[in-house]
């Protein structure tokens, strides 16, 4: 038995010497918060069917390719107008009758105001004549000659009166009657005028310079030519893409770790990758669904980057972020195969010369495939995978 235990225990030795295992490191450490985003411009402007009176739904007429460069009053999207040109054509008819009545009447009021001032002469001149029989002194007359001149003068002098009043009251009521005859063709002219400017309106021009990008809507299609859209739904986005920006949907568990100002690496996909830097600008204020499909709460981030002038980039494209929210100089490190976790704790298997033991540790972080110690462990300890 004494001659077997030399040998016994040279092959443990080697048993152990053979077994796999790792040293605790020290090392510096980058918390990452990873997320991904879409590219769009600082400054864009949102392309709707416009506000016309009794209209909802508007079918596109016309509609400029996606990705064209336009300039500030080119036509970007046209709207079908048959709709709004019948009423138009309706309104243009009761405009002419109108401004036909409006003539009509004015020639009339006109021919009744020159026979109210004729009358006014004759009566003037009946006047006159019955004055004269009424001052002439004759005593050669009968009494009731010289009454009865008297009562023809005043009646002459009433129809005078009457036939002047009559004209006022004309001119007063020809006044009334061509205002409101006028304000009729007024209010028509209003009316034709805006349908001729809502015509003009259903052929939107692009209010900026800019790239054209179609807004799918909310079954994710975008526009084309013949679809019928409703009124306030975005068609078309005009974008300035010389600014650029990233919006990044950061995940709400990490909420807490993105703040104003972090450094940002930004990996912007493509045929060939495109690797920039930029900085955390802004954070959104309220959790949103990710999208309708996926229901994971996400708020927004916007990263702001130095545009290189060598790369074309749009709006749209997707890109990855990763965000350094912390930096430990000095941690204490193992690879996750040497790590068993179990419910957020942590163990490791410390092999000895004759037996094994498991040492419980605290897991501070999981960066990739290492694992942050927190305590349980030294540098220099070794441990077995």
């Amino acid at each position: 038995m004494n001659k077997c235990f030399p040998i016994i225990l040279l092959v443990l030795l080697s048993a152990c010497e053979n077994a796999p295992t790792e040293a605790v490191k020290v090392e510096k450490i980058q918390l990452v918060v990873t997320a991904s985003g879409e590219l769009e411009s600082k400054q864009t402007t949102m392309i709707a069917p416009p506000s016309i009176s009794r209209m909802w739904q508007y079918q596109i007429k016309q509609l400029t390719p996606e990705n064209s460069r336009v300039k500030k009053g080119d036509t970007v999207i046209s709207f079908d107008n048959k709709s709004v040109m019948d009423r138009l054509i309706d309104k243009q008819a009761d405009l002419d009758r109108a401004q036909k009545q409006l003539e009509n009447k004015e020639i009339k009021e006109t021919e009744t105001e020159q026979e109210l001032i004729l009358n006014i002469a004759e009566k003037k001149m009946e006047y006159e004549k019955a004055e004269r029989k009424a001052d002439i002194v004759d005593h050669s007359r009968s009494d009731n000659d010289r009454r009865k001149s008297v009562i023809d003068f005043t009646i002459a002098e009433n129809d005078l009166f009457l036939a002047k009043e009559k004209l006022k009251f004309h001119k007063n009521n020809k006044l009334l009657n061509l205002k409101l005859a006028k304000g009729k063709v007024n209010r028509l002219t209003t009316e034709v005028n805006n349908f001729k400017n809502d015509i003009k309106r259903l052929k939107v021009k692009a209010p900026m310079d800019g790239m054209v990008i179609y807004r799918p809507n909310g079954e994710g299609e975008k526009p084309s030519v013949g679809d019928n859209v409703f009124f306030g739904q975005p068609v078309l986005e005009l974008a300035v893409i010389e600014q650029m920006q990233l919006k990044a949907q950061i995940a709400e568990p990490d909420s807490g770790k993105i703040e104003l100002g972090q450094r940002v690496k930004i990996m912007i996909d493509g045929t060939q990758e495109l690797v920039l830097q930029g900085e955390v600008v802004e954070l959104g204020r309220v959790f949103r669904d990710k999208s309708t499909q996926d229901k994971r709460r996400v708020f927004d981030a916007i990263i702001s980057f130095v545009q290189p002038k060598d790369t074309i980039i749009r709006p749209g494209m997707t890109a990855r972020i990763e965000v350094v929210t912390e930096v430990i100089d000095n941690a204490l490190t193992l690879s996750t195969q040497a790590v068993e976790l179990d419910n957020g704790e942590g163990r490791v298997k410390i092999s000895g010369v004759f037996s094994e033991k498991y040492q419980v540790i605290e897991v501070d972080h999981i960066v990739g495939d290492k694992v942050v110690i927190g305590s349980g462990l030294s540098q220099g300890d070794i441990v077995a995978l």
